[in-house]
């Protein structure tokens, strides 16, 4: 006689492994910024302030901020 063999209950979650990483960020890797990126992780101030070399590519301010940040404002108000 054959054996009936009992269902085994199976997990029903899925289950997401622990290795996964996000492909989008969901905020500006700028210092402090919590607004959506729009380009290049930047939302489009730090962007601008990327290209004009007032922010690394991680976020972090450039050695020099003080001194490029005064030149960027006299070229943006004149």
């Amino acid at each position: 006689m054959a054996k009936e063999s009992k269902p085994t209950p199976h997990n029903t979650e899925k289950q997401v492994p622990n290795n996964v990483i996000p492909l989008h960020s969901s905020k500006c890797n700028a210092e402090g910024c919590k607004a959506k990126p729009s380009r290049a992780s930047f939302c489009e101030e730090h962007y601008t302030w990327f290209k004009e070399g007032l922010i690394t590519l991680q976020g972090d301010k450039a050695k020099d901020f003080d001194k490029k940040y005064h030149a960027f404002m006299r070229r943006k108000s004149a």
